[in-house]
């Protein structure tokens, strides 16, 4: 399969642009729901500074850490933020 997330449609068939940060990173998905590696591997091609072992957070408004595993799948809302680290970063 060629396509990308950053290149497909939503099960509507519309595209509709997803922006979120990785750390402090704009990666743009054409597709709300992703795996916790899909978002990784988007975020890497997209210029982010992370690799695919690193752990991925999700940050919310009051700025609590939530982890999202490899094989969980998260739907993405524009502007949202995440944080990936290395396994044994503790920061």
């Amino acid at each position: 399969m060629t396509d990308t997330l950053e290149n497909q449609s939503s099960e509507s068939g519309a595209h509709e642009t997803v922006k979120v940060f990785v750390n402090r990173t704009e990666v743009h998905l054409e597709v709300r729901k992703v795996t916790g590696l899909q978002l990784k591997e988007a975020a890497i091609r997209q210029g982010a500074e992370l690799q695919l072992d690193f752990q991925l957070w999700r940050i919310d408004a009051d700025g609590k850490r939530h982890q999202i595993g490899d094989d969980k799948e998260v739907e993405l809302h524009d502007g949202e933020r995440f944080a990936a680290n290395a396994p044994d970063d503790n920061s």
